[in-house]
């Protein structure tokens, strides 16, 4: 299989919102509370990842599986990301707000390729560094991340999901070493 990396449009809303839902009913099961993962709404996400298309903030980019024809192109995941949100952090710093890949397609390769593209983009930005932040229980998540060429750098955050308060901790990476 082909895949190919591109900007996202607003005719992925759906694709990025279904892949949304269903990445997060899959790896936080046993994290999250049943009954919250199980009334997450496709409809409600895609409402909302239309409009951060639209303006562009958070960038946002898509895998794509390419069909020999391209008329049959599916959506296999997405990485958002954009300036960082952490007050420590000055305008250098970036972060990866999100990365999510079709469970069907965990571990072939598409969560790396998102991730280089995205810290690309970055650094031809002109950002330095880029951050992110993973809940300490995913440890699927950590051990990407931990590959993928980021380090924990010990800060934490407790964060509100499902009416059950997780711990958040974030990761940083230098793109000069990508």
């Amino acid at each position: 299989m082909l895949v190919g990396i591109r900007e996202a449009t607003v005719e992925d809303a759906k694709a990025i919102a279904t892949i949304h839902v269903d990445s997060w009913q899959a790896a936080y099961r046993g994290i999250l509370p049943e009954t919250y993962l199980a009334n997450l709404s496709v409809m409600r996400r895609r409402e909302a990842w239309h409009n951060f298309i639209v303006s562009g903030r958070p960038r946002v980019l898509v895998a794509h599986s390419d069909a020999d024809d391209h008329t049959d192109a599916a959506i296999l995941g997405w990485v958002a990301f954009g300036d960082s949100r952490d007050g420590d952090k000055d305008h250098r710093w970036a972060e990866v707000e999100t990365l999510y890949i079709a469970p069907a397609f965990w571990r072939k390769g598409i969560g790396k390729r998102l991730i280089d593209a995205a810290r690309h983009a970055l650094q031809s930005a002109g950002y330095t560094d880029v951050a992110l932040w993973v809940l300490l229980d995913n440890r699927r998540a950590r051990a990407f991340y931990k590959r993928s060429g980021f380090v924990c750098d010990n800060s934490s955050r407790g964060v509100q999901l499902g009416g059950k308060w997780l711990t958040e901790i974030r990761y940083c990476c230098a793109l000069s070493e990508t």
